[in-house]
């Protein structure tokens, strides 16, 4: 059994932005973990499709992340059943691999529709959220005040959505995509 804090973080990072960079610094900073495992969906079960295929999306994230000190890049929903759950990667994680102490990260955006995530209440019985938050008004709902903690973050409105849109009419995006993804996307074509 291990005694590192682990921060579980997952998405479909189709592509990874520097947003998703900004939230997993905010979430290591936070003191409350010792890594942050990125969970990149094989199959995301909010989502029918994604843009890029999972091995791109994996690669995209590894070569954007590698010099973010404790962020590490886990494939162990590759394994899960399908669909990827998060309840099950979290029994996975504290079952089966022995983490006791685990934290669920998410940012405040998904919190509006996580009662509809499936057995939402299962992950409020295992783990605590570590919630950054993306929206300015944003305050905890009253059924999660015991259950989250709000860490720190400063917010920065991209998404992966708006990004693919501006990635097929072929609009620069420097200032929203690490260097490596700009460089992945184009090397194979991708959202195009």
């Amino acid at each position: 059994m291990s005694h590192k804090r682990i921060g579980l973080f997952g998405g479909s990072f189709d592509p990874i932005h520097l947003g998703h960079l900004a939230i997993l610094r905010s979430f290591l900073l936070s003191g409350y973990i010792d890594e942050l495992w990125l969970l990149v969906n094989p199959h995301p079960p909010h989502k029918h499709t994604t843009d890029a295929n999972y091995i791109d999306r994996l690669n995209m994230v590894e070569m954007a992340t590698k010099d973010i000190d404790g962020c590490l890049i886990s494939r162990i929903e590759e394994d899960l059943p399908i669909p990827s759950y998060s309840y099950k990667t979290i029994d996975y994680v504290i079952d089966t691999l022995g983490y006791p102490e685990v934290y669920f990260c998410l940012g405040s955006d998904s919190i509006d529709n996580f009662r509809s995530w499936k057995d939402y209440e299962k992950i409020l019985e295992r783990v605590r959220l570590l919630v950054a938050q993306r929206k300015a008004d944003f305050t905890l709902p009253a059924y999660l005040k015991s259950k989250a903690i709000l860490v720190e973050h400063e917010l920065m409105t991209i998404s992966s959505t708006d990004l693919r849109g501006k990635l097929q009419t072929g609009e620069p995006l420097d200032e929203h995509l690490h260097s490596t993804t700009i460089d992945y996307i184009s090397k194979h074509n991708l959202y195009r």
